[in-house]
């Protein structure tokens, strides 16, 4: 029985890993979503070699944004919070983060490579002569924009929404939802480091927050069965920034919290956005 049984229990781990893992690679199409603005199409590379497919929307301003979508979304999924940026006369960047839309990519790597995409946008806009430049990002896009602290801390400003806090909790709460036994979490992160080329360690973002240093919002429901608020709060409670803020949507999910309360929501971005 065991001959049978083992072999099964690893196909189960090696599957659930690429599940976690896997791209979301699905054609955009610009359909006028903007259609009193300037919109371009930026086609960058990436310091480690990967295309990134990306519309720029380009205001008679200083100030500019880069909005990053979560695992399974892309730019479109961002479009209603561009427009709340657009009210306050900003430019904005709209990434297809690698493995989403049309950047194309094999697997996602839940932030961490990712943050090349980020910083290939960064770059470009530092090119333009923009000195202002925030970041917003939701799930596995606030984890890319954590991650991008190792290579660039001069944002204008960060909105982190529902970060998870490190991988191991991530992996844990996704087994324990299928109803699975959490000892399936290990080899589940071996094979995962197998695809990423990552160590489990790296994927920490709580580790980051000590170079986090600009206006800081973090926000999070507390129905979220991925992130439970305590771990969105010890995200919060590590960051060493001066102006720092947590928000909790009473009753929300792990969700866009704009359609969800767009008052409360605009009202929380407000304490960071100039």
């Amino acid at each position: 029985m065991l001959f049978i049984l083992i072999p099964i229990y690893f196909i189960l781990c090696w599957y659930l890993a690429r599940l976690m893992t896997n791209a979301y690679n699905e054609s955009v199409v610009y359909q006028n979503y903007f259609p009193n603005e300037s919109v371009q199409d930026w086609n960058l590379i990436t310091e480690d070699n990967q295309k990134v497919s990306a519309w720029f929307l380009k205001k008679d301003t200083s100030k500019v944004v880069i909005l990053l979508a979560g695992k399974g979304g892309n730019r479109l999924s961002m479009i209603d919070k561009a427009r709340y940026y657009l009210d306050k006369n900003y430019s904005i960047v709209l990434p297809d983060l690698r493995g989403t839309g049309n950047s194309k990519a094999d697997f996602v790597t839940l932030g961490y490579n990712e943050r090349y995409d980020l910083l290939a946008c960064v770059d470009t806009l530092q090119k333009l002569k923009y000195k202002s430049i925030g970041v917003q990002g939701h799930s596995l896009g606030a984890a890319t924009i954590v991650y991008s602290f190792k290579d660039f801390s001069n944002y204008s400003f960060v909105v982190l929404e529902s970060c998870y806090d490190n991988i191991d909790n991530a992996f844990e709460h996704r087994i324990q939802r299928i109803h699975l036994p959490l000892f399936l979490a290990t080899p589940i992160k071996w094979f995962a480091e197998s695809r990423l080329k990552i160590k489990a360690k790296g994927l920490y973002p709580e580790n980051y927050m000590q170079k986090i240093n600009c206006p800081s919002l973090f926000l999070c429901g507390d129905k979220e069965w991925q992130i439970p608020v305590v771990e969105s709060k010890k995200l919060y409670d590590k960051c060493i920034a001066t102006q720092k803020f947590f928000h909790v949507f009473k009753g929300a999910q792990h969700q866009d919290f704009l359609h969800y309360n767009k008052t409360e929501y605009k009202a929380a971005l407000d304490k960071v956005v100039p």
